[in-house]
Parts: structure tokens; sequence; C-alpha cells
């Protein structure tokens, strides 16, 4: 009867953590992160502040947005290099996750990249780093599945790159850099840094140039940002439009595929470099 009572209360310690997880409602920033969370932790119930099919760079806060923010249990933001539009907000909020300088942190070592980098789920090297973050500032357990999908996902991108790496291309937005450096890829160019500036004609110049050479294999261009100016860069141009989206707008977060949306991204960026 003892062993009985034993095993009972074992097995109560070991799922009040998933119930009390599971009952945690945690608001992230942007869409690609929410999506992350959930597909590392498929407990948790996970929304995202600014909307799939909007940059995060011209977001605005709505009252709506402002009750999300004051109901959930948890948010987390990237930081307020990054998001200023949550500044304010976040002064008020006990439970938060600041990515930006926490992921740096936790990696415990230097790194070349900007730790106010925009993208952070677009970083292959720190991506383990970001979750670690999240996992001990929340007191989850190790999302050691979404983990083994991950490395078996890096070890293919590697090696389905690794003849692709001689051929250029040009981005319309600077979202990618990380992943380029990372898998040593070649982008010639980007239209623009920040897409919250206009883009000078000197600099559509140069893009054209690069693009009427024929040095790009293609221009990758993403549904937030199209319009008159991609054609004004390839009119009269037998350049190849490859189609990307770094917010992985069509992935819902209850899916909690992450790694099919980084899977994705591998086969648009073949599409782009193969012959």
């Amino acid at each position: 009867m003892l062993f009985v009572r034993a095993c009972l209360l074992l097995s109560l310690m070991l799922v009040l953590p998933s119930l009390s997880y599971a009952s945690q409602k945690v608001l992230v920033s942007v869409h690609p992160l929410a999506l992350l969370v959930k597909s590392a932790w498929p407990q948790l119930e996970v929304t995202s502040l600014v909307p799939a099919n909007q940059s995060p760079h011209d977001f605005s806060l709505k009252p709506s947005d402002m009750r999300k923010v004051k109901q959930a249990d948890t948010v987390i933001w990237l930081g307020p290099e990054i998001e200023p539009f949550l500044v304010n907000l976040m002064g008020q909020k006990p439970s938060q996750i600041q990515l930006s300088h926490s992921v740096k942190e936790a990696a415990h070592q230097h790194s070349d990249h900007d730790h106010h980098e925009p993208h952070l789920w677009l970083q292959p090297d720190t991506l383990v780093s970001l979750l670690l973050v999240i996992q001990n500032q929340m007191g989850l357990a190790s999302p050691t599945a979404f983990l083994q999908q991950y490395k078996q996902w890096l070890t293919n991108s590697e090696q389905e790159f690794s003849g692709l790496k001689d051929r250029g291309f040009i981005s319309y937005h600077d979202a990618f850099h990380p992943w380029v450096e990372y898998f040593g890829l070649k982008q010639l160019d980007v239209v623009t840094h920040n897409p919250e500036k206009p883009v000078g004609t000197r600099h559509v110049v140069e893009v054209r140039q690069i693009l009427a050479s024929g040095a790009a294999a293609c221009i990758f261009v993403e549904p937030q940002f199209q319009g008159r100016l991609l054609k004004k860069l390839t009119q009269g141009l037998a350049v190849k439009r490859i189609k990307i989206d770094p917010l992985a707008s069509l992935y819902e977060i209850k899916s909690a595929n992450f790694i099919s949306f980084y899977g994705q991204l591998t086969q648009q960026f073949k599409l782009c470099l193969s012959q």
C-alpha cells in the first residue's frame, strides 16, 4: 500500500509541473519567436503581439495590445533597442524575459553578432542559447525533442549548402545576415538595411547594376516588402525572384512546427542558388 501511495505521489509530482506550464499564458512580441517557443514547449499557451503578416518595423501598440501585455503571465520580447514600442509597458511588467541581452550572456562567449540583432530567431548558432534563457527564467523542462529535430535539420542543411556557397544573391531586407554568416553563403548586397527609411536612388542603381551583371542568382523578396521599388530594380532584367518569409507568416503558432519553417527557408535558398 505504501508503495502504491508513493507511486501515486510521484505521478502527481510529475504531472503538476506540466499542468502549471499549460496554464501559463505566454505573450511573445513577434510571431516567429512565438512559433519557436510553442515548438519547443507545446504545452504552453503561446500568442504573439505583432500579427504574423505584419512587419514589426512599423508596428504601433493599440489599446487591445496593451491589454494583452497586462493579461499575460509572462512576456518575451527582444529588448528596448529593438522594440521601443514596448518599453513603457515592460516597465510595469514583473514577469518578462528580455532576449537581446540575455542570449549573449547565456552563450558565455564573445560573438560576432550584434547583441541588438532584431532577428534572433534567424541565428542558427545562438538558437539553443535563446531557448536556454527561456527555459531557465521560466523554470521549464529542457525541450529535448525539439533540440533533436533542430540538430538533425542543422546537419542536413550544412550538407545541402556545401556546394552552393560560390553563387551570390541579393536580399531585399537585411534579415538573413546571421543565417548567411553561419552557413558561409554569398550575399552580394541588400536593398535596404532599415525598412523604415526610404532607399536612396544611388543604392537602387548599384543594386540594379549587380542584377544586370548576372552575378546574383536571384533576388529574395518578402511578402511584407514588395511594390514599386522591386519593379524598379528588376524591370527589363531576367532576374529570378524567390519569395522568402523571415516572419514565418504562413505557420500558425499552434502548429508548433518551427523546424518546418527553417526547412522551408533552406529550400528557398537552394531554389535560388541551384542551377
